[in-house]
């Protein structure tokens, strides 16, 4: 194959602007797919976790007393404190982690979400200014017939030095 052969082949097809917006879609419907196949990616995954744990950690605690609360002899209760009353604790506290570790990734979904939409707001501004600096650029020009200056209007005065 050629040089200009070469060349041709790279002139002729989609543009990179066109190519970029099939990468992202691409992407997009990637992960969209693993999050509706995948029962981790769920968004509601670490709640139902949360909510589970914390029940059966309640529930293991309400088990340990009642088999406590039946036995007279302190040796007795001290098994169904240990089994009942630390597990549930151990259980509820890691619940009360994951429930919080999904309010902690809901808050940074939210921020991305913000940061985004704030970054899209910024883009259009800049190009609307731009636009608006274009304009104004002409008019000048139409008005005084020439190019405008690309000096500045004032004389810049320096500070004086002084000791």
């Amino acid at each position: 194959m050629t040089t200009s052969e070469r060349f041709t082949v790279l002139d002729e097809g989609p543009s990179i602007e066109e190519r970029d917006a099939r990468l992202t879609e691409g992407a997009d419907e990637l992960v969209d797919e693993r999050a509706r196949t995948s029962f981790v990616g769920r968004r509601h995954f670490l709640l139902t976790v949360a909510g589970a744990l914390m029940a059966l950690g309640v529930t293991v605690i309400l088990i340990g007393w009642a088999g406590a609360s039946n036995a007279t002899v302190v040796e007795e209760q001290v098994p169904y404190v240990i089994s009942g009353g630390l597990l549930g604790l151990a259980l509820s506290t890691i619940g009360a982690l994951t429930l919080f570790t999904h309010w902690q990734t809901q808050r940074i979904r939210e921020a991305r979400s913000q940061e985004d939409a704030r970054r899209h707001d910024h883009e259009e501004l800049m190009e609307a200014l731009r636009a608006i600096a274009t304009s104004l650029a002409d008019q000048e020009e139409n008005r005084n017939g020439r190019a405008r200056s690309t000096k500045s209007e004032r004389p810049v005065r320096r500070a004086s030095r002084s000791s």
